[in-house]
């Protein structure tokens, strides 16, 4: 029996890797044993959140993002709707005024206005967003050609006869200043025209925290030559209160318009001949594409970097002086589209 052992043992395999919980000797030669390791439980999915805020996206909807022109002078204020949208661009138009894109896709705001015309860089903001439904009361032929040509958004114009129904006048408004329109009626509209019914894509980088290189601010200002715009912090609201024209700008049912971050990018502008409102006065024709510098205002601070975009399907990247990534607050946002070479102040 002895001499079988040892034969066995001879010819026994070598011996496996320690586990886990195999011994281990200690700086004095006694032997000790760590107990099994528990497997690690499997890890919760992080939570969703919406493209457009960066908020939890519990119920969301998977509805198209719906862009809205809105009046921005002064017979068209107070505005409706507009403090309920999850992003709002400010674009250049003629005469040095500006109008609004206001995109709506987690709430629905019911009743919006007034809405105006389309102009080309509606198209490039369109294709940002992926999937999306533009609603405007109408544009020239060659306003109009580049948005039908390269927006791939569903185009709702203020026609009776496309979209009735639709399009409301509001009698407590005055010369261009009367149409309003139903967002509800928009998205029911777009789904029964076979418009996707599937989400936004996420247009930039959202995060809980700002730059390192950002500086306390408590109000900046920027001109777009004939609207003079103010964005003031407001520590016990932590929003940015917003002023237009030396005056607070308004809602007709929450009041002073506020923003938990805004994104000012610097863009370059060209002129066609063929572009122009009924005055005569060019329309400014807006890239954004390319690179350029950008000033981020969120948690009453300011942080100057830049901004750049591949291509027309691409998401804006905005990143500081180092190179790291800015990120947007999770909540409402205005994006200013400021002619070079003006400055926020």
């Amino acid at each position: 029996m002895l001499v079988a052992a040892t034969l066995l043992a001879g010819c026994s395999s070598a011996p496996s890797a320690p586990s886990a919980s195999s011994a281990s000797l200690t700086a004095s030669g006694t032997a000790t044993f760590a107990a099994p390791t528990e497997p690690a439980p499997p890890s919760a999915p992080a939570p969703a959140t919406h493209p457009l805020t960066g908020l939890a996206a519990t119920g969301a909807p998977t509805r198209p993002a719906l862009m809205v022109k809105i009046d921005n002078v002064g017979g068209a204020l107070p505005q409706t709707g507009v403090p309920m949208a999850d992003i709002v661009f400010e674009e250049p138009v003629e005469g040095g005024l500006t109008r609004l894109v206001a995109v709506f896709n987690s709430v629905d705001p019911g009743v919006v206005g007034p809405i105006r015309s389309a102009r080309p860089i509606d198209a490039q903001i369109a294709r940002m967003l992926g999937n999306s439904i533009l609603m405007f009361s109408g544009a020239s032929r060659y306003e109009i050609r580049p948005v039908k040509r390269d927006s791939n958004a569903t185009l709702i114009a203020d026609d009776w006869s496309t979209a009735p129904g639709t399009f409301e006048r509001n009698p407590d408004k005055s010369g261009d200043h009367t149409l309003f329109g139903s967002a509800t009626k928009a998205w029911a509209w777009a789904a029964r025209h076979k418009t996707p019914d599937t989400a936004p894509n996420q247009p930039f980088a959202f995060s809980d925290t700002g730059s390192a290189s950002a500086v306390p601010t408590k109000d900046v200002s920027i001109r777009f030559d004939d609207t003079h715009v103010e964005w003031a912090w407001s520590a016990s609201k932590s929003v940015w209160k917003r002023s237009q024209n030396g005056s607070p700008h308004e809602d007709t049912k929450t009041g002073q318009l506020t923003a938990d971050t805004v994104v000012i990018l610097s863009v370059p502008i060209t002129y066609d001949p063929r572009l122009h409102d009924v005055l005569g006065s060019p329309t400014p024709v807006v890239s954004l594409e390319g690179s350029g510098t950008v000033w981020l205002l969120r948690d009453g601070t300011k942080t100057r970097g830049t901004w750049s975009r591949a291509n027309i399907d691409a998401p804006l990247v905005l990143t500081d002086a180092s190179g790291a990534v800015l990120g947007v607050k999770p909540g409402h946002t205005w994006v200013e589209i400021l002619p070079q070479p003006a400055k926020p102040e």
